[in-house]
């Protein structure tokens, strides 16, 4: 964590440690982009997977307020060999091996969150936030939180920023084995961005909460590449861990749940 912070602490510019005043490019009013990414493969395993996802902010002379959804699903389809009690494999009248088809929906993810947030100056905000998330295939029936706290924000531009949030709230944890929870949690979050070039811009967004038998930890970093307004595509690395983040960049990690996903995203406002 301490690497990741002091990283955009020396890529942010100069000019945006002493930024005083909402950028002129910040005007009031909505901001809004939808994304879509789809994913198949044939071959001895079909795969599928669609990522959607909408961020809308509106943004007042102190108050703002953001509303985010996605959604992620992943399927596969394969044909396993039956085998008898003895180990042995089956056969049909013609020699042939006996095989079933398996379905099996890995990942289905439902999210949505809202955080408006009320600037006390023009680098300190307060901030209230609840979201909800519904991941069967992951053993989420439900999970939501409730959090309060404080932000600092440094603007430089609308696409070259960087901010921090603390706060304290709870969580709610119901599993669709059975099991359940409920305890007082801290958060975190950072998001940085990057103008790289008039079309190329770097993003990462670290989401964090601690405290609760099951800490949750959101870490996502995009390239992003301005097609022709309104339209972009976006390079996506997503992880989520269900502990900490220190195993992130692990994909044979059994608590790191990944994926890395092209994606074309459209503004709306």
């Amino acid at each position: 964590m301490c690497l990741v912070l002091a990283s955009l602490v020396a890529l942010a510019p100069a000019g945006t440690l002493v930024a005083d005043d909402l950028p002129e490019n910040l005007q009031e009013g909505w901001d809004g982009s939808v994304q879509f990414g789809a994913l198949t493969t044939f071959g001895v395993t079909d795969t599928s997977a669609i990522s959607a996802r909408s961020e809308f902010t509106y943004r007042g002379a102190r108050f703002e307020q953001e509303l985010n959804a996605k959604y992620y699903r992943s399927a596969s389809e394969a044909l396993v060999t039956r085998f008898n009690e003895q180990g042995e494999e089956l056969t049909d009248n013609n020699g042939v091996a006996v095989k079933d088809l398996v379905r099996n929906t890995t990942n289905d993810r439902r999210f949505v969150s809202a955080q408006p947030r009320w600037f006390f100056s023009s680098k300190h905000y307060l901030f209230a936030l609840a979201d909800l998330e519904i991941n069967k295939p992951a053993d989420i029936d439900s999970s939501s939180r409730q959090i309060a706290g404080a932000g600092y924000r440094l603007y430089r531009t609308q696409k070259d920023f960087l901010s921090a949030a603390f706060g304290i709230g709870r969580k709610e944890l119901s599993q669709v084995s059975g099991e359940s929870e409920s305890d007082a949690i801290g958060y975190f979050a950072l998001r940085f961005k990057r103008a790289m070039s008039d079309a190329v811009a770097l993003s990462i967004d670290l989401d964090s909460d601690f405290g609760a038998g099951n800490r949750f930890s959101e870490l996502e970093a995009t390239l992003s590449w301005k097609l022709r307004d309104p339209l972009s595509l976006k390079l996506k690395y997503e992880a989520r861990v269900n502990s900490n983040i220190v195993n992130s960049l692990d994909s044979f990690d059994d608590e790191v749940e990944a994926a890395l996903s092209v994606n074309l995203a459209m503004d709306v406002f």
